[in-house]
C-alpha cells in the first residue's frame, strides 16, 4: 500500500531530469552552430582581406597604365613634332638653296659686263652658308656639330634674318644632346628677342620641357600654363596641355 506514493513523487523527477537531458541537447547544438558562424566568418574576412589586397593591385595597376598611356602620348607628340621641324628644316634648306643661288648671279654678271660683286651680295651668300651648314649638320644628326654652327651664325650674324630660326635650332640641338640649361637658354633668347617669330610658341613649350628636366616643376607648370592660355588650339598648346596632364599623374 505505500508503494503508489513512492511512484507519484519519482514521476515528476524523471520528467526534471528528461528536460534538463533535452536542454543539454540544445545548448550542445547552440554551441555547434555558434561555431559554425564563427567559422564561416572567419572565412569571409579571409576572402575580404584578398579582395582588399586585389582591389589595391588593380588600382596600381590602373595608375601605372595612366601612366604608360600618357608616355606613348608623349612619344608620339614629340614624334609629331620632329616630323614638323624636319619638314621645317626642308624649307628653310630650300631657302637657303634659293638664296645661295641668287648670291651666285653677281659673279656670273661680272663674266659678262665686268662688274664685281657689292660686300652686300657677299655678305648675304656667307650667311646664307653659314646657317645652310649648320641646318645640315643638324638634319644629318651631327648634333655637335650643328650647335657649333649655330652658335658661330650668331656670333657673326646677330641680327642676321635667320637668328631667330638659329636659336630656336641651337635650343633643339643641345636639348636633344641632353644640354637643357643650356637650351633652355636658347629658347629663352627666341622668346625675349624675338617674341613674334614663327617659333616663338614651340619656343615657349620647349622652355617648359626644360624646366620639367631640370625638376623645376613649378616653373614647368607654369610656363605650360602660359603656352594654352596665349596659344589656344594650337600644336604648342595641345603638347603643353598634354604634359601637364601627365605632370598630374605624377603629381608633379
Amino acid at each position: 500500500m505505500n508503494m503508489r506514493p513512492t511512484f507519484a513523487w519519482a514521476a515528476p523527477l524523471l520528467v526534471l531530469w528528461g528536460s534538463l537531458a533535452n536542454a543539454t541537447a540544445s545548448n550542445k547544438e547552440l554551441e555547434a552552430r555558434a561555431n559554425e558562424m564563427d567559422a564561416r566568418l572567419a572565412t569571409v574576412e579571409r576572402a575580404t582581406k584578398s579582395l582588399v589586397a586585389m582591389q589595391q593591385q588593380i588600382d596600381a595597376a590602373r595608375t601605372e597604365l595612366r601612366q604608360l598611356r600618357g608616355q606613348i602620348e608623349e612619344a608620339r607628340h614629340e614624334l609629331e613634332l620632329m616630323r614638323q621641324q624636319q619638314r621645317d628644316l626642308y624649307g628653310d634648306l630650300d631657302r637657303r638653296l634659293l638664296l645661295i643661288e641668287n648670291g651666285a648671279a653677281p659673279p656670273v654678271a661680272a663674266a659678262t659686263d665686268g662688274t664685281a660683286p657689292t660686300p652686300e651680295s657677299i655678305a648675304q651668300a656667307d650667311e646664307a652658308t653659314v646657317y645652310g651648314d649648320a641646318f645640315a649638320a643638324l638634319k644629318a644628326g651631327r648634333y655637335p656639330d650643328a650647335i657649333r654652327g649655330f652658335q658661330l651664325y650668331l656670333t657673326k650674324y646677330p641680327q642676321g634674318p635667320r637668328a631667330d630660326s638659329a636659336y630656336y635650332w641651337l635650343g633643339e640641338a643641345q636639348y636633344v644632346q641632353k644640354e637643357f640649361a643650356a637650351a633652355l637658354k636658347a629658347y629663352q633668347a627666341v622668346l625675349e628677342k624675338y617674341p613674334d617669330s614663327s617659333k616663338a610658341a614651340y619656343a615657349l613649350v620647349k622652355v617648359g620641357f626644360c624646366q620639367y628636366e631640370l625638376k623645376a616643376f613649378k616653373n614647368a607648370r607654369a610656363t605650360l600654363e602660359n603656352v594654352v592660355a596665349s596659344y589656344p588650339g594650337t600644336d604648342a598648346a595641345r603638347l603643353a596641355a598634354e604634359r601637364l596632364a601627365r605632370m598630374d599623374v605624377e603629381k608633379r
